[in-house]
């Protein structure tokens, strides 16, 4: 179980129903909920603005505290910096600024929020995703007629699909697995092969498979090893499905913004087009 997680809201439909229907069932010696006002210089709407926030967050706590969570909430105010997202604010800095003074063990963030029905992923979900040094487990969230529609997050730990680079970075994906192990019934292990030439392939097939079940014999659960070859993310995501993974886990290595924009990362890409709830390791 996680000691401690932090979940930030902007009050939307999507990130409401997230709280009431998945925070209670990922399980939490304490939940740290934030919202960050987007206050872009009205210093006379700026407490009406407080005033409203403060009143929503009191709600939300007092509902996980019915629900039987050990909840607090805070309400704080963005800073302007400059624009990486669709937005010309960036909530994502006070949210990893907040789960750091906290010394929070992962945060855990809706896909999407306030434009839910118009992006397939919200734009703070990514930058969280991207610079956090803490997991974060992203769920799955959209509209179908209407209605916001979440990922099922009962029993998200018990069927985990765990997807290994088998850089240094897979160590401490594995080590995460430590924190929910108990949960778990059934975990598949995956490497993808995306490189190496064609008549190293079987080499390389038997190496990753030795690999993965040194990694697998760590723990006392049901293992399944998978060695696959193809795109990474594509592979992660059809293998999720085929197997009915409740989560997948994968790890992000450090790569800087600017190159992570303009090649993209197996991680993001995941994020993006997985309809599982993933779990993004950082790996810095």
């Amino acid at each position: 179980m996680f000691r401690k997680i932090l979940f930030p809201t902007d009050f939307s439909e999507v990130s409401l129903h997230v709280l009431e229907n998945c925070i209670s069932k990922i399980g939490a010696e304490e939940v740290i909920v934030v919202h960050v006002i987007e206050y872009v210089g009205d210093l006379n709407a700026l407490e009406t603005l407080q005033m409203e926030a403060k009143r929503k967050m009191d709600e939300v706590v007092g509902k996980l505290k019915d629900m039987g969570v050990n909840a607090k909430g805070f309400v704080t105010i963005g800073s302007v910096v400059p624009a990486i997202s669709r937005e010309a604010r960036c909530p994502s800095i006070e949210i990893l600024d907040k789960a750091y003074c906290e010394m929070v063990d992962a945060i855990v963030i809706p896909s999407k929020g306030k434009y839910a029905k118009i992006v397939t992923i919200g734009s703070t979900a990514l930058n969280v995703v991207r610079r956090s040094n803490v997991p974060v487990l992203v769920i799955r969230c959209d509209y179908i007629e209407g209605k916001p529609v979440v990922a099922d997050c009962e029993g998200i730990f018990k069927k985990p699909l765990v997807a290994l680079d088998l850089s240094p970075c897979s160590g401490i994906v594995v080590s995460t697995l430590r924190i929910f192990e108990d949960e778990v019934e059934k975990c598949t292990f995956l490497h993808v092969i995306d490189y190496g030439a064609v008549e190293e392939l079987e080499e390389n097939i038997a190496k990753a498979r030795k690999a993965l079940e040194i990694y697998a014999d760590k723990f006392k659960f049901e293992s399944e090893i998978l060695v696959e070859t193809g795109d990474p993310a594509k592979e992660i995501i059809s293998k999720a499905v085929e197997r009915k993974s409740t989560l997948i886990v994968l790890g992000k290595t450090g790569r800087s913004l600017i190159k992570e924009l303009l090649l993209g990362s197996v991680a993001t890409a995941v994020v993006k087009e997985s309809k599982t709830p993933a779990l993004i390791v950082p790996c810095k």
